[in-house]
């Protein structure tokens, strides 16, 4: 017999006995009660496997929730280690941080401090905190701040010296606003402070140095305008000389004599004019010229109409009429003087052609000025910057070597570039330029 069977007729007996307790004899001893005990026993049954299964379902079930307790267990786990680490590294980050981060309370209390804020002013962060803000920074420095705590302003930025934990001075950026939290409450009040102290200490010194390189070049001009005044005193009073000499004797001077005299006097000429180049190089770039506004074209007509020579000479302009500049209209005409100057003295065609031509770029104008010149060969284009230096002897062609020097030196003052391009026989160009400057700023 198996089990199941042993079962049903064990519930079967036990059914029995039980109703017949309940039931009086003469139903109880009934055969039809055996059909009724049946139906019972059937139900009985099918009730202990329903609740079988349930048991293995409640178990099942059981068993995932013990394994998805686990899981999520490890991952809370997880992310609490990482959420630990996270807060550690912010607060080595805000350890390391050398500014001074600040968090007042409505009243203007310290609620926070980094630990810079003991390298910056000596106080302990322990100590300071719930203290009043006002009470570390001198006295008369509320008004700095009582716009701020009025509400009457949303942010301040000022530097203040204050006396540290040791009595020693210091200067500190202070930048502190009103903290409006998401609710739209003010809370409080967020910032940082700095130490500027070296900042302050070079700015003073800089001043210092300013003034006294502004001293050095008043005395420098001074000493450079009495040198050359000196220097060519002798040199007039030698031209003279020879002059009143040359009258003197006219009817004695025959041949290399005469020409000698003159080549003596070519020679103080050249000397003045080095002099004088001296003395414009030390001051390129330094003396400031007023700013004023002028159309490129009009400053070049200008110049053209200067420049223009006996000899045939042609001039064309490349560039946009209306072009307004406002910048050192002196200074810029110094340089293209010059420019234009040269390339006409060193021309070597019967028919010369200079082409001045401007374009406008974001934050600079380039300019160029062409001739049909003999050209400079690419191995002197650098060489020919340089003070003093000349391509042609100057018994051939008279010249100081200063021009282009000045020329080179102002442009680099101005942060500008200037170069040279050319090709033997078939002229020059140099290239320059020279930064805008916005109207606002001259207004």
């Amino acid at each position: 017999m198996s089990n199941l069977e042993s079962t049903e007729i064990s519930y079967h007996r036990l059914l029995k006995r039980q109703i017949r307790k309940s039931l009086p004899p003469e139903l109880a001893d009934n055969p039809d009660i055996q059909e009724f005990l049946t139906s019972v026993n059937q139900a009985y049954l099918e009730f202990q496997d329903d609740l079988a299964r349930v048991e293995h379902i409640l178990e099942q079930s059981s068993g995932e929730l013990f394994k998805t307790n686990n899981e999520l267990s490890r991952i809370a786990q997880e992310k609490t280690e990482e959420a630990a680490s996270t807060s550690k590294r912010l607060e080595e980050v805000v350890s390391s941080i050398t500014e001074v981060l600040v968090q007042l309370d409505a009243n203007g209390d310290f609620i926070y401090l980094n630990n810079a804020w003991e390298v910056v002013t000596g106080y302990k962060v322990s100590d300071s905190l719930g203290k009043p803000w006002l009470d570390f920074f001198p006295s008369g420095s509320e008004g700095v701040f009582e716009a701020l705590f009025n509400s009457e302003i949303f942010e301040i930025e000022d530097s203040i010296k204050i006396r540290t934990a040791d009595n020693t001075e210091k200067w500190l950026g202070i930048s502190l606003r009103h903290h409006i939290s998401s609710t739209a409450i003010h809370t409080g009040y967020i910032g940082t402070i700095v130490d500027i102290s070296q900042r302050v200490e070079s700015e003073r010194k800089l001043k210092s140095y300013m003034r006294d390189l502004e001293k050095i070049n008043a005395e420098l001009d001074q000493f450079a305008y009495v040198v050359s005044h000196d220097l060519k005193a002798p040199l007039r009073a030698i031209n003279n000389l020879s002059e009143w000499i040359e009258e003197d004797i006219t009817h004695l001077l025959e041949g290399d004599t005469k020409e000698q005299f003159k080549l003596l006097r070519g020679r103080v000429h050249r000397m003045e004019g080095l002099i004088n180049g001296i003395l414009s190089y030390s001051r390129a770039g330094r003396i400031k010229t007023a700013k004023e506004r002028f159309l490129v074209k009009t400053l070049v007509d200008e110049l053209c109409d200067t420049l223009s020579m006996k000899q045939s000479t042609r001039f064309q302009l490349d560039g946009d009429p209306k072009l307004e500049l406002v910048s050192e209209k002196i200074t810029l005409s110094q340089i293209l003087q010059n420019l234009i100057s040269n390339g006409i003295k060193y021309n070597d065609k019967p028919d010369i052609l200079i082409t001045i031509g401007w374009t406008e770029s974001d934050s600079a104008v380039e300019f160029y000025v062409k001739d049909n010149g003999p050209g400079i060969k690419e191995e002197f284009h650098e060489r020919i910057f340089v003070i003093f230096q000349t391509l042609q002897a100057r018994d051939e062609v008279e010249s100081t070597g200063v021009g282009l020097a000045i020329v080179k030196k102002i442009v680099d003052e101005k942060g500008g570039i200037i170069r040279v391009e050319s090709s033997m026989g078939e002229g020059t160009t140099f290239y320059f330029s020279w930064p805008k400057i916005e109207t606002k700023e001259i207004e």
